[in-house]
């Protein structure tokens, strides 16, 4: 409720401290008359005035003052609401610090409006609204899934998961476009289709999709769909270099089980394995060991001195 009173001027209201019928401009504001002692309170202090300047006064004259101060927001922001609320929970036990915050935004302007500026939703808005469908879920070039409701000679009408509705046309059905969607669409089938249009006429209230099931549309966007994206952070050449590695081992494991080589010093041996036959050898022994360069690879390991050993790969003809 708002109280206005015609014919009083609150920017003239003075020496009338006595007068009950004396406009008070805090009657024209949000605040409850309960705070009225609050707000003369901080109308004051924002002021900087004294009681005694104000003494003869009208209660709420500093009121007035305070609110035809042209500098009136800065000397109110500058007060400590903060404080002021302790003192006052301390002197009264009330709880007043949101009272005061809105004292403050009376003082600055009366009833001024709190809600904000009301917009007028777009029409992609008011379809999220309605479906929850966006921009993104509804855009050019995406598969999306639908339910045949209808079918006519040339045209399916279908319906998303969403509930929003959508059309097919018999020339997207192939190129040729010389078919009737009847032999291939029946009422109730699950689909699949791409989005090649969205209509929107909310004015005229008609929205819908038009769909396009080519077959080569479809394969390439289920193609690009299942597509795996490269991970960025992996290391491809290592992932060539380990596979390398594996299939080497892979090879000169099976070369092992074919290869007979009659010779007393051939041994199917790996290198630690040579290494450690060697240990208990003379100086100048060797070992002849399979290679893991393949089966036309041999490897050669000997002794040099204790704990000492070479490794030499040669290929050989057979």
């Amino acid at each position: 409720m708002r109280i206005a009173r015609e014919g009083n001027d609150i920017r003239t209201l003075k020496n009338r401290r006595d007068d009950d019928d004396a406009p008070d401009p805090l009657d024209d504001t949000r605040i409850h008359p309960e705070d009225y002692e609050y707000s003369r309170k901080m109308a004051t202090d924002a002021l900087e005035l004294d009681e005694e300047d104000i003494h003869d006064e009208h209660p709420s004259h500093v009121v007035t003052l305070l609110m035809n101060d042209p500098d009136k927001e800065k000397k109110l922001m500058e007060l400590n609401l903060e404080d002021f609320a302790i003192s006052l929970y301390h002197a009264h036990h009330v709880q007043k610090r949101h009272t005061l915050i809105v004292i403050r935004d009376e003082l600055l302007k009366p009833f001024a409006e709190q809600r904000e500026t009301f917009l007028l939703p777009q029409d992609m808005e008011i379809i999220t609204m309605l479906s929850g469908e966006t921009d993104r879920t509804l855009r050019h070039g995406l598969m999306v899934s639908a339910v045949v409701y209808r079918t006519a000679r040339n045209m399916a009408f279908v319906r998303l998961d969403s509930g929003v509705e959508g059309i097919i046309q018999a020339k997207t059905l192939s190129p040729d476009g010389n078919i009737q969607i009847e032999n291939f669409m029946r009422k109730g089938q699950t689909i699949s289709g791409i989005i090649i249009h969205r209509a929107m006429q909310l004015d005229k209230g008609q929205f819908f999709v038009e769909l396009s099931c080519q077959r080569q549309l479809l394969e390439e966007r289920d193609d690009e769909i299942r597509k795996i994206r490269p991970d960025i952070y992996y290391d491809v050449m290592r992932e060539a270099k380990d596979r390398d590695m594996l299939n080497r081992k892979k090879r000169a494991e099976s070369d092992h089980s074919r290869r007979v080589i009659k010779h007393p010093n051939f041994h199917n041996f790996k290198a630690s394995q040579a290494e450690a036959f060697l240990e208990k050898q003379q100086r100048g022994d060797v070992v002849i060991r399979p290679s893991s360069k393949g089966i036309d690879h041999l490897a050669v390991t000997w002794k040099v001195d204790d704990k000492l050993y070479q490794h030499i790969g040669m290929m050989v003809e057979f």
